[in-house]
């Protein structure tokens, strides 16, 4: 199957505005963006301050037609999802929500990008929250990883800097700077515009045309970004961070996007620790029990080198014998036979790149990373096909150049831990979906939609975290991920072996409600893809040493959540809210009931749970369905029909003030209330209060970090249980103005309280020491 051949148009407006228009009706949706192409590389004098993403900050407190409160009301309003974020080479703006909206969404963006007010009176209210989203960035394990990789592996090349800028520099930036930053970066000639959708070519030209009429093209030099030297030998470094686990990666230079083994570092990457048959995931976690989660990855941009890098979780001890095996196992690369590999991990890219044709988002977003990177709409079918022809002998030449002398290796180790020695339109719309139940009960949902080729499978077996006492908290989550590691046809290595040479997946994962089991892959493969599926879960063998790998990854995730803020204060007010029991469990499990877990209680929940009346099915993609029906009927045969689960009654505490310690520089508010049921007719209103409360317009976002500039994050969540949910109020802030942020926020909730709620809040606080 070939990547389809882009119907977009791509032109350039008189004032250098370059618009890139790729209109499909199929659905009454329009995505827009705009791509300034600057980002954290181009910041010249201001090098590491963060003075991009600053920006991108301040724009949406107002431009020339909108204050900032009118700005966010005005895309709500007109059903828009906006965002904005900022990378090294970038800065993207954007709107996603109906096509009738399409005049708002443009004159919005066009404000937000070109005619910005940037008023000097929220400069340092807006510092003050990014000084906030600083502190959740070094309380981040992932974060101190990454930062210490690019650090290390780049020199001179200014993607050694984090993008949010370091404190330091950040706090030097003067409210000059970023206007003179805005008037020289922003330009018509380094910005594109990218709109997808149903819209009329005309008239959105004339609608950008004409808003950005008064705009020029930019006449200042561009700014010194360096480059690296050659890296002459190798490099290390190691810091420790409050983590259970060593968090490990190994990184070598690779070349830029633009050269003609690209393509072939894409592929070894994937060959190496693209998915759970991948060389490494497969020798490495499952085999050899060295590390509790390792992927590769090839990360790479126009006209200057990426990096090919591998990254692991592993248990401190196992530490230096896991670099060592990795070491090992790309060496075997260089030197094994790899036709099958080759076939599975073009398969996963091709079916990767399809998906992004699923939504007038995920199109935009093609057509502008083409742009970006390449000037050219094309270029994912142009690498695409660069991908397919990759032979063996190409990822040999790659691997050979993963030397020692080469090699950046960083470690995040624990605290007492010691150092190491494109689719032009659719021909097809989504047809309605279709419900059966099976002879032995099992209710089958069947989505048919030609747009693109794939095809998803999930199955929802009731259950979730009321299904689970205190002595077998975890249990769902151990079960979703030993699921999949061999049934009684089929072993762990030959159900990734036969879905990844297909470019397919499976997965479980569970919620609150449910285990929730997942398949999705290409329609050729269909069939095929249906037998694994229904094999993990009519007849899962749950072997005991998969369990045991499971049970290591899991506790290892459980210790690393409990030195989380935000999980600690949802952690606290659940188990407080429910007294401990049913919702008020971790998903993760505790540390007791983690270590007790065995086969014996996975096989009795799975006998219990998984039913034809406890399960059900739903299939959406491009198939045929009377085909899907019979074969789903063949392969769930042998599911019994069982009785459906019904879940304990939830058993709620009285209201309570509780305050939890952590040694963290923020401090995590959580007030809770009794939510709605999954069958209550007020959930839709309480989804429209959360929708709100967590909206950019909306009153928390407005109060606490647009006009006090008491936090980064603060809005609502909500979950819907059997019973009784829990609706939660939260915010993140500093130590300091913990006691005025939990102020702000109870007197924004009393506004509506009355209302809404009947019982008074339960409030959590995570503070640090």
């Amino acid at each position: 199957m070939e990547y389809p051949i882009t119907a977009a148009t791509v032109e350039t407006l008189p004032n250098g505005l370059t618009l890139i228009l790729d209109p499909d009706p199929t659905a009454p949706v329009v995505s827009v963006q705009i791509w300034v192409e600057t980002g954290s590389m181009h910041e010249d004098a201001q090098l590491g301050a963060g003075i991009s993403h600053f920006l991108e900050h301040m724009v949406f407190k107002g431009t020339r037609d909108y204050d900032a409160d009118t700005l966010a009301d005005t895309v709500q309003a007109a059903g828009g999802h906006w965002n904005a974020y900022t990378s090294f080479d970038r800065t993207v703006y954007y709107i996603d929500g109906p096509s009738a909206s399409l005049p708002v969404f443009i004159k919005t963006l066009t404000g937000l990008v070109f005619f910005p007010t940037l008023p000097e009176s929220e400069f340092e209210k807006e510092k003050d929250v990014i000084r906030r989203e600083i502190d959740m960035g070094l309380d981040d394990p992932d974060n101190a990883a990454s930062r210490l990789l690019f650090s290390t592996a780049f020199q001179l090349d200014p993607r050694r800097h984090p993008v949010i800028g370091h404190r330091h520099l950040f706090d030097a930036i003067r409210y000059e700077d970023l206007t003179n930053y805005h008037r020289s970066r922003y330009s018509t000639d380094r910005c594109f515009a990218v709109i997808s959708g149903d819209f009329d070519s005309d008239e959105a030209r004339e609608m950008l045309k004409n808003l950005t009429a008064d705009c020029l093209p930019g006449c200042g030099r561009e700014p010194l970004v360096a480059l690296d030297p050659p890296q002459l030998g190798p490099r290390r470094a190691r810091e420790t961070f409050a983590v259970p686990t060593s968090r490990i990666s190994l990184a070598w230079k690779s070349p830029a996007l633009d050269h003609p083994d690209a393509a072939a570092f894409d592929m070894l990457a994937a060959v190496l620790g693209r998915g759970r048959a991948s060389r490494l995931h497969r020798s490495l976690r499952e085999e050899k029990e060295l590390a509790l989660e390792i992927s590769a990855f090839s990360w790479t941009g126009p006209g200057r080198e990426g990096l090919t890098a591998i990254s692991a979780d592993a248990d401190p001890a196992k530490r230096d014998e896991l670099i060592e095996a990795i070491l090992l196992e790309i060496s075997a690369v260089a030197a094994g036979p790899l036709d099958d590999d080759l076939i599975k991990a073009k398969r996963q890219i091709a079916a990767s790149q399809f998906r992004s044709l699923t939504t007038a988002s995920g199109r935009a977003a093609d057509l502008a990373s083409n742009w970006h990177e390449a000037r050219d709409l094309n270029f994912t079918r142009r690498y695409l096909a660069a991908i397919q022809a990759v032979t063996p002998a190409d990822i040999r030449r790659a691997a050979a150049t993963l030397t020692d002398e080469r090699l950046t290796l960083t470690i995040l180790d624990p605290l007492d831990s010691t150092a190491p020695a494109r689719h032009a339109k659719s021909a097809l719309q989504r047809q309605e979906i279709q419900v059966h139940t099976l002879p032995n009960g099992l209710t089958l949902a069947l989505i048919p939609d030609h747009r693109v080729p794939l095809v998803h499978f999930q199955a929802a077996v009731r259950g979730g975290l009321p299904s689970e006492l205190p002595e077998t908290n975890g249990l769902n989550q151990l079960l979703a991920a030993t699921l999949s590691k061999g049934t009684t046809t089929r072993c762990a290595q030959e159900i990734a072996v036969t879905l990844e040479s297909l470019g397919a997946s499976i997965s479980a994962n569970t919620g609150n409600n449910a285990l929730l089991v997942q398949a999705a892959g290409l329609a050729p493969d269909f069939a095929i893809i249906a037998d694994v599926f229904a094999d993990v879960i009519v007849n899962p063998s749950l072997p005991s040493d998969s369990i045991s790998r499971e049970k290591a990854s899991q506790l290892a995730s459980l210790e690393e959540a409990l030195q989380d803020p935000l999980h600690s204060g949802f952690r606290v007010l659940r188990q407080a809210v429910y007294n401990g029991a049913g919702y008020g469990l971790d998903a993760l499990g505790s540390i007791k009931s983690l270590t007790n877990l065995d086969r014996f209680a996975l096989s009795a929940h799975h006998s219990r749970h998984f039913n034809a009346s406890n399960i059900t099915l739903s299939i959406a993609g491009d198939f045929d369905p009377a085909t899907a029906l019979q074969t789903i009927s063949e392969k769930f045969m042998a599911l019994p029909s069982g009785d459906a689960w019904t879940a304990p009654a939830s058993q709620l505490a009285d209201s309570s003030d509780l305050t939890q310690h952590l040694p963290k520089k923020q401090a995590i508010l959580t007030i809770g209330f009794p939510g709605a049921s999954v069958s209550a007719t007020e959930r839709h209103a309480l989804a429209m209060i959360q929708e709100y409360a967590s909206d950019m317009a909306g009153p928390l976002f407005t109060r606490i970090r647009e006009e006090l500039g008491l936090a980064y994050q603060v809005g609502a969540t909500q979950f819907l249980g059997y019973d009784v949910g829990l609706f939660t109020f939260y915010v993140a802030t500093s130590p300091e103005q913990a006691q005025l942020a939990r102020a702000e926020l109870l007197a924004e909730i009393g506004k509506s309280r009355q209302l809404v709620f009947q019982m008074k809040p339960l409030i959590v606080s995570a503070l640090p020491f």
